[in-house]
Parts: structure tokens; sequence; C-alpha cells
């Protein structure tokens, strides 16, 4: 861990929320120089194609920045903004897009963290005059070399982490790493901050808390098509599968004997499949395969490992039958519910998280 006299000044990236305040004020108390930066990564404006829809994202970055002023100025310290508008856009938001058209579930909060946080953010601010490291308000720990799970388990933001480049480990500090949620909160109560009771940000960033499917639909079109049981039963019809997840049971108005979940996107026949058994065996999966594959260590994966399919999960421990550059195969030591193409496959040993990969199929 980097000390308050090996630097000149610290570049801590705030959002307007509870954590990147504390994280701030963790480091001022520790005596280092500080210096606050707000990245605005989105804006409502055109689409790829260039049309404008009238559903306006929930992302209101000029409410969260005034919330940053205001913290700032109780700590006495400055404040800038990075506009990555347009990297974004290319490199998270298009590639969103993308995913969703070819069927799979996308994490755009990871890309945002691998493409934009951890390293066009790092970049620019390490650009900066005096510069030496670069904070973040996430519950994650490093030692330098190693990406580690924080205290607090319930908050635990690796599996958001687990695709950044381990090179920037460095020059990172994790303020929080060794607080809980409720410690932060009454830091930034204790201090009279003015977000210090501010709801956590929930969802997909640049769609914030309003309607998805009315956000999505503006880029794009409708491809209505059956939703079907198992044995081809025909319940209704959905309004497009890139609307839809493995698991899901929301959303789907079919009336009849529900809840239903869904099972299988069929991308060929345009079909929904779903069940109306939540303990269908079809909604759990014991091997799960993935591609894109990003290690934090050198070397292969270890044989024995604990995964994680998405965030807040439970670690499952597993056995990697298969590993190459560019290909994983785990088994699960018990079937994982909902593990869906497109979402990410991390991989801890431990506290230690090892990398990942993005789930290409499961069964």
């Amino acid at each position: 861990m980097l000390q308050a006299a090996d630097m000149s000044q610290v570049v801590v990236g705030m959002s307007g929320g509870v954590d990147s305040s504390v994280a701030a004020w963790l480091l001022k108390s520790q005596g280092y120089d500080v210096l606050a930066v707000f990245m605005v990564n989105w804006e409502d404006g055109v689409n790829p194609e260039g049309y404008r829809g009238e559903v306006a994202s929930g992302c209101q970055w000029e409410q969260d920045y005034a919330d940053v002023r205001q913290v700032c100025q109780k700590l006495d310290i400055p404040y800038t903004t990075f506009n990555f508008v347009e990297e974004y856009r290319k490199q998270v938001f298009d590639m969103f897009l993308s995913e969703l058209k070819a069927g799979r579930t996308p994490n755009p909060d990871i890309l945002c963290n691998q493409e934009i946080k951890f390293n066009r953010f790092i970049q620019k601010a390490l650009a900066l005059p005096n510069v030496e490291a670069v904070a973040t308000g996430h519950y994650a720990k490093t030692d330098g070399v190693k990406l580690l799970r924080p205290k607090d388990r319930n908050k635990d933001q690796t599996y958001f982490l687990h695709r950044i480049d381990a090179a920037v480990l460095p020059k990172v500090l994790f303020p929080l790493a060794d607080l809980t949620k409720d410690e932060v909160r009454e830091i930034a109560r204790r201090e009279e901050f003015p977000n210090a009771d501010k709801q956590d940000s929930t969802g997909i960033c640049f769609i914030g808390d309003i309607d998805y499917t009315a956000f999505v639909k503006q880029y794009m079109p409708a491809l209505p098509g059956a939703i079907e049981l198992q044995d081809g039963t025909i319940l209704g019809e959905h309004d497009g599968l890139h609307l839809y997840t493995i698991g899901q049971r929301r959303g789907i108005d079919i009336g009849g004997k529900g809840p239903y979940y869904v099972v299988r996107k069929d991308l060929d026949d345009n079909r929904l499949l779903v069940t109306n058994d939540e303990n269908d065996p079809l909604l759990s999966q014991l091997n799960c395969r993935a591609d894109q594959i990003h290690r934090l260590m050198a070397g292969d994966f270890p044989e024995r490992v604990e995964t994680m399919v998405r965030y807040r999960q439970k670690p499952v421990s597993g056995t990697v039958i298969e590993q190459s550059d560019s290909n994983l195969l785990v088994k699960f030591d018990e079937p994982v519910r909902a593990v869906t193409p497109g979402q990410a496959l991390a991989i801890y040993s431990g506290d230690q998280v090892l990398g990942g990969g993005i789930i290409s199929e499961a069964w």
C-alpha cells in the first residue's frame, strides 16, 4: 500500500455517492493531497443509428456532480470533471447493444470498469502533474499486486473488477477495503455529508431507475415471437428476445398458471422458452464455458477454484476442466441457477481474484 509521504497527489474518482465521498475523506484524513474527479460518461442524445428516442435515461449526472461539489467544498479539496462520453458510447454502450442483438445478456458495468474507470480514467489521472496514484470508492482490496476481496463481503464489488488490467494495481487505492457499508454511512453522517443517506445506485448506470424495456426499445426494434413451454405449448408473444434473460421471472405477462421463468432463448426460431416450475432442472447448470479470458495472475488458473456468475452470489467451488488463452470450461460442484450467456464468470482462489471470462454457454 502506498503511503501518504510517497506521493504528491492522489486522484479520487467521485460519483456523488456516499462511498466515494467517504473514500475522499479517508484519504484527506490520512494526509494525502487529494484531487477529486467526477466522470461524465453518459449524456442523453443520439444513439449509434442517429435516432434520438423519447425516453431519456435515468442518468442524472448534474445532481450527482452537485453532491460532489458540496462534499469537496466541505473537505476543502479541489475538484474537476473528466468527460468520457464518446469513449463510453463506443467502448461500452455500443458493445452493450451488440451483445443484446446477439441474444446475450451483457454486463456493461464490468466493461465500464475495464475500459473507462480503470483504463481511460487512470491514464488521464496519472498524466496530471504530481499525481502518483488513483483511488475509488469500490469495496475491494489490493496489496499492490493482487486484487482481493474486501472486509464487507455483502458489498464486495470484485466481481465487477475482475477484468481490469493487473498492471494498474500498484497505482490504485481502495480506501474502503477494511470498512463495512454501515461504517461508511456512519462516517458520512458524523461528518454531515449531504449524501450520507443517499440511496445506492442500482441497475445499469446509463439507464438508472427508469423502465429498462422502454429505454432499450428506442435502440432496438421490436421483433415479436412466440413464448412457449418446453412441450411446444404457445402461451403468448414476446417483443424481442433481447428484452429477456435466463432465469427472469418479472415482465413475462402471459397469464395462465404462472409465475413463469425464462429457461432458454431460441435465436434461430425467435422463441422464448419458459417454465412455470420454480425448481425446473433446466433453470440450473453444472457446466459453464467462457471465452474472452482475462487473467490477473501469471500462468493458468488452478484446477480447483471458486466461482461467481453474478454480483453478490455466494461463491461456488468448481473444477477447471479445460483452459486456454481464449477458452475456459468449469464444472461446478453443485448446480448453479441461471448461468447466463453474456454475463461474466469470475474466478477466485480464497480472497484473491484470479480473473475470469464471458459466459458463452452453460448446461
